[in-house]
């Protein structure tokens, strides 16, 4: 809540300058200012606009807003004219609604009372300047009827704060409870292909679909004990990665049961995958999370999560899998397609390598410094930097690597870089050639 630093919230204004001429001087230049609430509009408007982000940039809401500012600052006025305390008031119509609609559409509570901040400050700011230009005004007297206004002002802006930030609770819980089958009916519609109007699935699900979205599958090995504490952690996990990713807004999380979920993150257009990502954020094992690749429009939604079903899958084929994979990690999009038949795909990967699959601590390095060398276009001197090692220790694990596989790099290249891909994917800690 938004708190004068002078007083505790409900005690009432202060009497610190309630003489009756400054009451009567306050309520004058309320009276003068009221020809001018479209300006003061503007103003204030213009203000939040640039400094609040989050309030959106969709022609409804930015109606809403700049109604909600205009019947504040009239009822401030009308309150400031006539000596009526903020408990006598009638909150303005359009910023209870104005509340609702940022409830409805996942917008922070706290971007909500910090605009009431900020309007409070540009307002007395706009104040200020038209009570010391009053040359009705000694310079004493001008300065006891400020501090009278930032005292009446503030007091206002307690209580709408309180009013506004307690019905946009109300409502988003009512929002949630209500829209949950329907967004859920929604979801499904647009992952199976289905015809969907953008405009009308956004409502549904309080998420635009011409966004850049990547997907997410959040699971847990461990079922949470209800179905509601399993989705707010899943929740918690999604909107953290989304805040890693630099995301504008908050993210859209379905249950999926009460150990999966599935989510969406709005990104920017500049966003880039970073293979650090899973490292800048808090580890867990209770949750794990696959990411789609990023992609715009209802297509994108579905393909990105097309593409975190499979991480997924790969993930649960490995059997240990990080705190986060990405459709976007390296061979990470490849090896996904073997994921619906993971059996098959790791007897190819037992063909292409040969002895050098046998899990052991010795083949392990072999093949993460002969993958390393691939990715480094078989540049030894690349791969000893990229590895912080002598540039013969690397030659000699090549070595020995291609005489496990009995075969040289350029002959079959691509199988074997997607086959040592495959097998940091697919195999668990453990795994053994088989035959």
């Amino acid at each position: 809540m938004v708190a004068s630093p002078s007083r505790t919230p409900g005690d009432g204004p202060s009497p610190t300058h309630a003489t009756p001429e400054v009451m009567a001087q306050l309520s004058r230049i309320s009276a003068d200012l009221s020809p001018r609430i479209p300006e003061l509009t503007r103003s204030v408007y213009e203000y939040l606009a640039t400094r609040i982000a989050e309030l959106g940039e969709e022609p409804t809401l930015l109606d809403l807003l700049s109604a909600s500012i205009e019947g504040n600052i009239e009822t401030i006025f009308h309150a400031l004219r006539h000596g009526i305390a903020p408990d006598n008031l009638e909150p303005p119509v359009a910023a209870y609604e104005y509340a609702r609609r940022l409830a409805q559409r996942g917008i922070s509570v706290n971007a909500l009372v910090r605009a009431y901040r900020l309007g409070q400050q540009r307002l007395l700011q706009s104040a200020y300047d038209f009570i010391t230009a009053d040359d009705e005004l000694p310079a004493d007297l001008a300065s006891a009827v400020f501090q009278r206004l930032v005292d009446e002002v503030s007091e206002y802006i307690d209580w709408m704060s309180e009013k506004v930030a307690l019905l946009y609770e109300q409502e988003r819980e009512a929002w949630l409870a209500n829209r949950t089958t329907a967004r859920e009916s929604q979801v499904r519609d647009i992952i199976e292909g289905g015809d969907v109007d953008a405009a009308a699935a956004a409502a549904t699900l309080g998420y635009s679909l011409t966004a850049r979205h990547v997907a997410v599958v959040a699971w847990t090995h461990h079922s949470a004990p209800d179905t509601i504490n399993g989705l707010g952690i899943f929740t918690s996990a999604i909107n953290a990665a989304g805040a890693a990713m630099g995301s504008p807004r908050s993210s859209l999380v379905i249950s999926r049961d009460q150990d999966t979920a599935w989510g969406w993150i709005t990104v920017p257009e500049s966003w880039e995958y970073e293979e650090s990502l899973g490292d800048r954020l808090d580890a867990t094992d209770a949750v794990h999370l696959a990411l789609g690749s990023a992609h715009t429009g209802a297509e994108g939604f579905r393909l990105s999560h097309q593409e975190a079903t499979r991480v997924q899958n790969v993930c649960l084929a490995g059997r240990a899998p990080a705190a986060l994979h990405s459709h976007d990690d390296p061979g990470m999009a490849l090896v996904s397609l073997m994921s619906n038949d993971v059996e098959a795909a790791r007897d190819w990967v037992r063909s292409v390598l040969g002895p050098l699959a046998e899990n052991s601590e010795a083949n392990a390095r072999h093949r993460s410094t002969l993958l390393t060398f691939l990715r480094h276009d078989l540049s030894y001197t690349a791969t000893a930097a990229a590895m912080t090692m002598h540039k013969n220790s690397i030659r000699y694990r090549v070595e020995i690597a291609e005489s496990l596989l009995g075969t040289d790099l350029g002959s079959n290249r691509l199988s074997i870089e997607a086959a040592l891909y495959a097998h940091s994917y697919i195999f668990a800690p453990g795994d053994q050639i088989s035959g």
